[in-house]
């Protein structure tokens, strides 16, 4: 029988802080920054669904539209307009990172008898932050006895200009992604703390081709700049910079519909 996957798209809003009760009010403010505020914080969340299954010989779906949205409405509601570290039973023991809260909601996902299996989930804390989970991920082959396995990406911006085959000098706007994959840390719930990773962007990317030329630039001398060759050096650069978690994807873009990756 024929499979197929379907993906959906939904958005909820909840409200977390980031706190780890084992440590003082001094570190956790240290690790977590902004985030440990007391007085939590929200987010409109954006939260992507792919179900892999059998393609029904008479409908032609793996699932009815009309039941899944339901569906999918009816696990939200437990975390819709809820503040996840106080209404919900899931984090009484665990951080609710956007990590923990993919994790969570691939396992209810997963459990629910009227879905097909999930496939692959992300979640956009915002439009500069996601978390992806997959059935690779979730295997228990390729979980780590550190913890289950998420990916984090965080998005980036900056300006720079470069010449042209022709000669012309061109000004591009580029979006960046930077993604990193590995287990997720019972201390801070993170596969790698985001004040950390903005640290390394900023200190050497960021700094080094925001409002700059790139044709000055030493990595690009004696080759052409592209979206490619731009994303191969962002990656060359960052690299010796991850280790646990190691780097696993870097994609540039200058325009909607064209990106560049380059992973490991």
């Amino acid at each position: 029988m024929p499979k197929a996957t379907l993906t959906k798209r939904l958005e909820f809003c909840s409200s977390h802080r980031y706190h780890n009760p084992q440590w003082d009010d001094a570190k956790n403010r240290a690790v977590f920054g902004p985030c440990n505020n007391v007085n939590t914080h929200g987010h409109n969340y954006l939260l992507e669904v792919t179900l892999r299954g059998n393609i029904d010989p008479v409908t032609g779906m793996i699932i009815n539209l009309y039941d899944l949205k339901r569906i999918l409405n009816q696990v939200l509601e437990q975390f819709d307009h809820k503040n996840l570290n106080l209404d919900t039973p899931y984090f009484s023991e665990q951080i609710p990172t956007t990590e923990n809260l993919a994790i969570t909601l691939w396992h209810t996902l997963e459990k629910h008898p009227d879905l097909p299996d999930p496939d692959a989930l992300r979640l956009y804390e915002d439009e500069a932050l996601y978390a992806e989970v997959t059935g690779d991920f979730m295997d228990g082959g390729h979980q780590t006895s550190t913890g289950a396995l998420a990916l984090i990406a965080r998005r980036y911006a900056f300006s720079a200009v470069h010449q042209s085959r022709t000669g012309k000098t061109q000004g591009h706007y580029y979006d960046l992604w930077i993604a990193t994959k590995g287990p997720i840390s019972a201390d801070t719930g993170q596969v790698m703390n985001v004040q950390t990773l903005d640290q390394i962007v900023r200190t050497h990317i960021l700094t080094r081709f925001d409002q700059r030329d790139l044709n000055q630039d030493p990595a690009f001398a004696n080759i052409p700049v592209t979206d490619s060759s731009l994303a191969e050096v962002i990656w060359k650069t960052l690299s010796p910079h991850f280790h646990t978690p190691p780097l696993y994807r870097v994609s540039v873009s200058q325009q909607p519909g064209t990106v560049a990756f380059f992973s490991a």
